[in-house]
């Protein structure tokens, strides 16, 4: 039975239903999309990593992906070089609060620039603090298998789509996402989507080429795994022209 949206909900009955899933910044700000209708009842979790959970949930009748930031788990000195060359945050302060509350606003912000330059990715809806909601991929509240997940029939379609999502991204989006592979692009309806873009740095980031070379080579080596031409180093050229 989902969280629905009360509220009266209280601290207890939020740590009882989702086994310590939420600290106290996470339930706060839980409360606060709840008072705000940005989430109106929770369903069940998705993914649980070492340093987010992922819980599909509802804002009205839309299905929506719920993506909370720990802050006891996270490896701040790993995500500190992804912040502090972006300029967006360069007033960023180095404390667990601060960099978490900016890890999730900046997944925020590259998911808007990778929807509007046109990339298969989850739409951003709502954050706040260390929550992140956005559209859900998938059909009734069963997400989309990742492509590691599921035999491609077409590996040279998806493959070609793929890498026209990283011209489009580097070109358009002005961002590399920094940790492509095949474990955070999703099959939804014949489609490859892209999730995951807490990492991804602006175009003109100290790192970014190198970033954008890692990302190449680790889709090339998987598509070139299952049946696709896939050359890095010529798609390089291409994206970075």
């Amino acid at each position: 039975m989902g969280l629905k949206r009360d509220l009266r909900i209280d601290t207890l009955q939020l740590r009882k239903t989702w086994g310590g899933v939420f600290d106290e910044m996470a339930i706060q700000s839980m409360h606060k999309l709840l008072k705000q209708g940005h989430i109106t009842e929770i369903k069940g979790v998705i993914k649980q990593g070492k340093e987010s959970v992922v819980l599909n949930g509802l804002c009205g009748e839309k299905t929506i992906a719920i993506k909370v930031y720990a802050i006891e788990a996270a490896n701040f000195k790993r995500m500190w070089p992804y912040l502090a060359e972006d300029p967006r945050f360069r007033n960023i302060k180095p404390d667990k609060r601060s960099i978490i509350t900016a890890w999730a606003k900046k997944e925020y912000k590259n998911l808007e620039r990778a929807a509007k330059a046109g990339v298969n990715c989850p739409e951003p809806l709502a954050v706040h603090n260390n929550i992140l909601t956005m559209s859900f991929i998938g059909d009734d509240f069963i997400p989309a298998p990742r492509l590691n997940e599921t035999r491609i029939e077409n590996p040279q379609e998806i493959a070609d789509k793929v890498i026209e999502f990283v011209k489009l991204l580097y070109k358009k989006a002005k961002i590399v996402h920094g940790d492509l592979s095949e474990y955070n692009m999703l099959l939804w309806n014949g489609e490859p989507y892209i999730i995951d873009f807490s990492q991804s740095v602006v175009a003109d980031h100290p790192n970014a080429r190198t970033f954008l070379e890692r990302d190449l080579k680790n889709i090339c080596r998987y598509f070139k795994k299952i049946g696709a031409e896939c050359n890095a180093e010529e798609i390089l050229e291409k994206v970075t022209l």
